[in-house]
C-alpha cells in the first residue's frame, strides 16, 4: 500500500462519534479546518497529511460551507458514500439541534428590553464580522488585475438591481473568457496537488440523474404539502450550488433572497440570525436553520437545513473519484475566480446595506470599531468578542 493511502478505516459509528464531537466544539467557519485535520491526522492517523490538504484544495473550488464539505470528503476516502454523509450529517446535527433551541427562544423573547440591547450590540459585531470576510477575500481580487474590476462591476450591477444568479453567471463567463486572452498563467486556485487518482465509480451518470430526480420530486412533493416550504427548499439549493468561497459566500445571497425579494424577514431578524450563526458551533450557515424555523418552525428549519447543505455534500461524493481532471481544468478555475470575484462585489454591498441599518449613532460605530480590530487585527477568539459584546451592550444600550 502507498504510503500516502488511507492510514486505517473506522467504522460508521467512530467516524460518527469524532464527527459529532468535531461539530460540538469547532467555532469560527475556516478556523476549524485545523481542528478537523488535528484530530484526522495526528491523533486517529486515518488519512495522510497529503491526502488531507488534497480534499482542503478540493472543497475550495466548489461551492458551499467549506468545512462541511470537508467533512464529507473525510467521510467519503473513509468508508466512501455512507461514510460521507455519516460525517458530514453529524458534523452539522450539533449546531441545527442548538439553533433550533435559540431560535425558539429568539421568537418567544426576542422582542424584550434586554435582547434588544444585546441585539443591537451583536449586529455591530456582524458588520465587523462582515469586513473580516473581507479581508480574508482581499486575495481573490489580487491574482489579476481582472478580478477588481469584476468586483466592481458587480457592486454597480446589484445596486442596480440586477439579478444577482445572472451577475453571477455573467461574471464567470466574463472571467473565463477575458482570462484566456490577458490571463495565459494558471491563477493557483487549485494550488495543493493530489498524486493519487481515485477511481471513477461505475454508474455515475446514472445515480446523478437519479438524485436529480429525486431532489426535483422532494421540492415538488413540498410545494403541493406547503408553497412556502417548497419555495424555502428550492431557495436554499440554488443558493447551495451557487455560493462559492465558504459560508461567508452564502449570507449576502441569503440576504438578497429572505430580505430583499421575498421580504420573510426584517433586516434586523436576519441580523440577529447570522449572528446566532456566529455564535454557535459547527458551520457557519447555519444561520438557514433559523431562517427556515422563523418562517415555518420545525419543519422548516429541517427542510432549509437540509436544503442549503446537501448540494455541496452530494457535489464532493460524486467529484472526489474525478479530483485530478477536476483541479486539472483551467478553464473551470477562471470560471469560479470569475464567480468569487463577484461576491467579494456583492459582500461589500451587503456590509454596507447592513451597515447602515446596524450602525445608528456612535456606540454601535464604537463597538462594531473594537470588534474588528480585535478580530482582524489582533486575532482574538470570536467567544471573547461576544462575550465583551454583550456585557458592553447591556450597560450602553
Amino acid at each position: 500500500m502507498n504510503k500516502d493511502e488511507t492510514i486505517r478505516a473506522p467504522s460508521l459509528w467512530e467516524l460518527t462519534r469524532t464527527f459529532l464531537h468535531l461539530g460540538s466544539t469547532a467555532y469560527g467557519g475556516l478556523a476549524m479546518v485545523e481542528p478537523i485535520r488535528r484530530k484526522v491526522v495526528q491523533e486517529r492517523g486515518w488519512l495522510s497529511q497529503k491526502d488531507f490538504l488534497d480534499g482542503l484544495a478540493l472543497c475550495q473550488l466548489l461551492p458551499g460551507a467549506t468545512v462541511v464539505q470537508l467533512a464529507t470528503y473525510v467521510g467519503y476516502r473513509l468508508r466512501r458514500t455512507m461514510g460521507a454523509l455519516a460525517a458530514a450529517g453529524a458534523f452539522i446535527l450539533p449546531a441545527f439541534v442548538l439553533m433550533c433551541g435559540l431560535s425558539a427562544l429568539y421568537l418567544e423573547y426576542g422582542e424584550l428590553t434586554w435582547v434588544k440591547a444585546l441585539s443591537r450590540g451583536f449586529n455591530a459585531v456582524v458588520i465587523a464580522l462582515l469586513l473580516q470576510a473581507l479581508w480574508r477575500f482581499k486575495e481573490i481580487i489580487r491574482r489579476h488585475w481582472l478580478d477588481p474590476g469584476i468586483a466592481l462591476l458587480t457592486l454597480g450591477a446589484l445596486w442596480g438591481g440586477a439579478s444577482y444568479l445572472l451577475v453571477f453567471l455573467a461574471a464567470g463567463f466574463l472571467r473565463w473568457a477575458l482570462g484566456l486572452k490577458w490571463a495565459p498563467e494558471a491563477d493557483g486556485l487549485g494550488a495543493v496537488a493530489s498524486q493519487e487518482r481515485l477511481s471513477q465509480p461505475r454508474h455515475s451518470a446514472t445515480r446523478t440523474l437519479a438524485v436529480a430526480l429525486a431532489l426535483a420530486l422532494g421540492v415538488w412533493g413540498l410545494w403541493r404539502l406547503d408553497q412556502r416550504l417548497g419555495l424555502l427548499s428550492l431557495i436554499f439549493l440554488k443558493v447551495g450550488v451557487l455560493a462559492f468561497g465558504g459560508g461567508y459566500a452564502m449570507i449576502p445571497i441569503l440576504q438578497w433572497e429572505m430580505v430583499d425579494h421575498l421580504g420573510w424577514l426584517s433586516l434586523r431578524q436576519f441580523l440577529d440570525g447570522i449572528l446566532l450563526g456566529f455564535i454557535t458551533p459547527g458551520p457557519i450557515i447555519i444561520t438557514a436553520t433559523f431562517i427556515g424555523f422563523w418562517i415555518k418552525g420545525l419543519a422548516g428549519a429541517l427542510v432549509g437545513t437540509v436544503a442549503i447543505f446537501l448540494p455541496p455534500i452530494l457535489m464532493i461524493i460524486f467529484l472526489t473519484p474525478l479530483y485530478q481532471r477536476l483541479k486539472e481544468g483551467r478553464g473551470m478555475r477562471l470560471a469560479i475566480q470569475g464567480i468569487l470575484s463577484a461576491l467579494v462585489g456583492m459582500l461589500v454591498l451587503v456590509t454596507l446595506q447592513l451597515g447602515r441599518a446596524s450602525l445608528v449613532d456612535l456606540p454601535s460605530w464604537a463597538i462594531m470599531a473594537g470588534a474588528a480590530v480585535a478580530l482582524i487585527a489582533l486575532r482574538i477568539n470570536l467567544a471573547w468578542v461576544v462575550v465583551t459584546v454583550a456585557g458592553l451592550s447591556l450597560i450602553i444600550f
